[in-house]
């Protein structure tokens, strides 16, 4: 189960917190609050992984492609970067 907290910071940055476990379920909700926070201005999301527990392969891959210079993935577990670098990784090969 995820839990998505979501703060804005200040009026160009929101920030998502993260808490549970990252799998294709959850990801449908996290996209559409993504695609509010893009669509209508320049805000940057912050997608905060710190109460992030696991996150599975296909969590990665998706998380790996919404990554921008308007999305950053911040405080995410050793566990978690390195998933992460490993499914960038792979898709850059």
């Amino acid at each position: 189960m995820l839990r998505i907290s979501e703060s804005l910071e200040n009026g160009n940055t929101v920030r998502l917190r993260l808490d549970g476990t990252v799998s294709a379920v959850s990801l449908p909700e996290l996209e559409e609050i993504c695609s509010r926070h893009q669509g209508t201005d320049a805000r940057v999301i912050l997608l905060d992984l710190a109460g992030v527990v696991f996150m599975n392969d296909e969590a990665a891959k998706k998380f790996v492609k919404l990554r921008s210079d308007r999305l950053r993935i911040v405080n995410g577990s050793p566990f978690i970067e390195a998933l992460l670098q490993t499914v960038e990784k792979q898709d850059g090969e």
